[in-house]
């Protein structure tokens, strides 16, 4: 998602409220974004397999499926369509995140949200009435599509502002649960989402897709009942002598503010872990975009159909919950309690860990030949998915708080160029991979789990050399390899 799913783009406010209406207001959250994560897991599959209908019937004479039936071409400009499409959705949030960051501290939290879920709508609605007239409609015309997400900036500006909500609501301490459970709602959505697809698609392929919609409508009339958060404060009227001084005021701290950002830069930009860790997140975002190749290739690699396919994802979905839920928890209780490890150490082993976990299970599902192959690769793939958020612990205790704020938009901007840069990057590379064919098709995700490589040597440079700059008294207590 430029900005992060875990990073807000607004200051948090420090209104007090009930402890019995915070919750009731992070169980009406993670009922909405439920809601609109089942929409998505449920018209994932369905609308891939429409995809790769409209494009067999362009590339493919009725009636035929010999040579003139170029199904390699057919899945090459399905994953081109799917690539530039998740490229484009960025644009809108890379552009706007600010904008309407500031105006979600203006006017409140819950309008902008609304806006977010207008334009969310309307872009998902072209998609599918493209995908509907696909006989009259060229199916490329997907990618207009996100221009109607220029209202609200998109998905990353709406889960920001949700984080932000929490942050309103919750202490420091709540606040780690109160994400845990958003975060855990998404992976349940994607657990119950799939196999009812799948389910439906055995009785019309266009059926859970055009359900989705009624989904996100739900979603959208469920932010009605969000309270504001944003904290009042009673207005003022300056004297005219007032207004100039706050003019005066106003552009010294605008000159003190780029300053400040020129230094903060300047700081970030020559601390050489900083940048090696910044390249973690640029990868960990670009690698995590070849899972929407993941139907594709396994309904090619093992001739299912997307149906069959798409009961890969509670896999990954289930992998990922009880990580969060159980693994990580225990692993990291251990390795303080038992092991006796700094913070700093514990996340450095368990970045590393991740790291091979997602490049091994990357390979996993590219050399795979049986389907037991690729479910084993994609529960290792999984068990590394908190790499990033390892990495952001790793990184934020290397840079003096005063810095923090340039820290986390130099991050945010890495993330976003990964995931731009992804689409086009994996559709290139699974076209490829197809047209030299055997376990070339895989290239993707050969690409991937290289890459995932290079994550883990720069997590093993970076912290060793944060290490050596000691920079924080006592936070290397252990060897780090």
């Amino acid at each position: 998602m430029a900005a992060s799913e875990y990073t807000p783009l607004l200051e948090p406010s420090t209104r007090p409220q009930d402890r019995s209406s915070r919750w009731r207001v992070l169980a009406l959250i993670c009922f909405i974004v439920l809601i609109q994560d089942f929409a998505e897991y449920l018209s994932q599959a369905p609308q891939t397999e429409i995809w790769l209908e409209v494009v067999t019937r362009k590339f493919c004479p009725v009636g035929q499926d010999g040579p003139e039936c170029q199904m390699d071409r057919v899945q090459r400009e399905v994953a081109l369509l799917q690539g530039w499409k998740d490229t484009l959705e960025q644009v809108p949030g890379i552009l706007f995140a600010v904008p309407y960051g500031v105006l979600a501290d203006r006017i409140g939290r819950r309008p902008v949200l609304l806006l977010c879920a207008v334009g969310f709508t309307l872009s998902d609605t072209w998609t599918k009435a493209v995908g509907w007239f696909s006989d009259q409609l060229p199916l490329r015309l997907i990618w207009l599509g996100p221009i109607a997400q220029v209202l609200g900036g998109g998905t990353q500006v709406a889960t920001s502002i949700m984080y932000v909500i929490l942050a309103d609501l919750f202490s420091d301490e709540e606040q780690i649960t109160a994400f845990l459970y958003v975060a855990a709602t998404v992976l349940v959505s994607e657990i119950l989402a799939t196999p009812l697809s799948a389910l439906l698609m055995t009785k019309n392929i266009w059926l859970p897709y055009l359900l989705s919609p009624a989904f996100n409508a739900a979603g959208g009339l469920l932010l009605f009942f969000l309270p504001e958060t944003l904290p009042q404060t009673p207005p003022s009227q300056p004297s005219s002598s007032e207004q100039a001084s706050q003019r005066q005021t106003f552009r010294g701290r605008i000159r003190a503010g780029v300053d400040e950002l020129s230094r903060s830069i300047a700081v970030i930009w020559r601390h050489r872990p900083v940048q090696l860790f910044l390249v973690v997140f640029f990868i960990a975002y670009l690698g995590m975009q070849v899972m929407k190749l993941l139907l594709l290739f396994a309904a090619d690699r093992f001739h299912w159909t997307i149906a069959q396919a798409s009961f890969l994802i509670p896999v990954r979905g289930f992998t990922r919950l009880l990580l969060l839920l159980v693994i990580l928890p225990g692993i990291s209780r251990w390795l303080i309690e038992r092991r006796r490890m700094s913070p700093f150490t514990k996340n450095t082993r368990l970045a590393l860990t991740s790291s091979a976990c997602m490049g091994v299970g990357c390979l996993l599902i590219a050399l795979s030949s049986h389907p037991a192959g690729a479910v084993l690769g994609l529960v290792v793939y999984a068990l590394g998915s908190a790499m990033h958020l390892f990495a952001r612990r790793i990184i934020t205790s290397l840079v003096d708080a005063h810095h923090m704020g340039t820290l986390y938009t130099a991050i945010a901007v890495m993330q976003g160029i990964g995931v731009l840069v992804a689409g086009p990057m994996m559709a290139t590379a699974y076209g490829w991979g197809l047209a030299q064919g055997g376990v070339w098709t895989g290239a993707p995700f050969l690409l991937v789990g290289g890459l995932y490589g290079a994550a883990g040597l720069a997590i093993l440079l970076g912290s060793w050399e944060g290490c050596k700059d000691d920079l924080e008294d006592g936070r290397c207590s252990e060897t780090i390899g």
